[in-house]
């Protein structure tokens, strides 16, 4: 079966900080074997989540991202993807934006690169079972703009430890396989404007399944969720840290995903949807994901 990453389609990237996630990494690609793959995301945030999970409409926004993103096997055991998107943010009212910014009133799409994220995975078991570990490493590929609904990205440097587990359901159909994921973010720290250091530390998991509905057409579907350690709370903002709010927000949230690719002679192609389904101190909505990538061996 060719090694195909299908479920990158399933991380916000636009949200998803400095690293991007790597859903259904369980099983490595053979040495030597590696993939060039180029993502559209569309994000419509349609709302936010209170503090207590309240949904509060309004204060849209809309976002859109192309991907780059090259993975390859140096090894049966080691693989090393890096990736960077270019992203374009708007705020879509109709009310005047939360933030009075003019990167939010005008109205405008806001593009710039986000930021360049490296993952390494190592392969401990492989076979009807997998388990990977992963250590990534992200970082803005410069300074960019941070505060307001129209930021395309948080501006922080964070490093993330990893582990997949994934394993094929034989014994039902060869056909079949659950995984899951579970990672561990560590985030640079902010400073306020009276001197105190915040923190948003946060964990991230993913359930999965996935069936090969032909030998080239799979589908799959996953339910994920973010719990951020520290940070603050949108209730817990003063004068003192306003301008913070989405760099520091205690973002929880609950994300189902479904997603189906077609593996073509040279190519692979991919769509998928997320429904943002739950939270707290997060924002409500939905993204679609599209995209292709090219396998290629040394």
């Amino acid at each position: 079966m060719r090694y195909v990453r299908v479920l990158s389609l399933l991380a916000p990237m636009v949200c998803a900080g400095a690293v991007p996630d790597a859903f259904a990494q369980a099983w490595v690609p053979p040495g030597g074997v590696g993939t060039v793959t180029v993502t559209f995301q569309s994000i419509a945030n349609t709302g936010h989540r209170a503090a207590d999970g309240t949904m509060i409409r309004g204060f849209d926004s809309s976002s859109r991202t192309l991907a780059f993103d090259v993975d390859y096997a140096f090894t049966d055991r080691l693989s090393v993807a890096f990736g960077v998107p270019f992203v374009a943010a708007k705020y879509t009212g109709p009310e005047p934006s939360f933030f009075t910014l003019p990167i939010d009133d005008c109205l405008c799409w806001n593009t710039d690169w986000q930021d360049l994220g490296v993952i390494v995975r190592y392969n401990l078991v492989n076979g009807i079972l997998a388990v990977t570990p992963s250590v990534s490493f992200g970082t803005p590929t410069h300074s960019y703009d941070d505060i307001g609904e129209a930021a395309v990205g948080r501006n922080l440097t964070e490093t993330r430890f990893g582990i997949d587990a994934g394993r094929r359901l034989d014994e039902i159909s060869s056909r079949l396989m659950v995984s899951a994921r579970y990672a561990y973010s560590v985030v640079e720290k902010v400073t306020d404007d009276v001197g105190r250091k915040v923190g948003n530390n946060r964990s991230n998991g993913s359930i999965e399944g996935g069936f090969m509905v032909t030998r080239r057409l799979s589908a799959r579907g996953a339910f994920a969720w973010q719990l951020t350690h520290g940070g603050l709370r949108s209730d817990e903002f003063d004068e003192n840290n306003f301008l913070l709010f989405d760099r520091v927000l205690r973002d929880n949230y609950q994300h189902v995903a479904g997603g189906v690719a077609y593996a073509f002679p040279r190519v692979d192609v991919f769509v998928g949807y997320i429904a943002y389904v739950g939270g707290t101190d997060t924002h409500a909505g939905r993204a679609f994901t599209m995209g292709v990538s090219l396998p290629f061996e040394r």
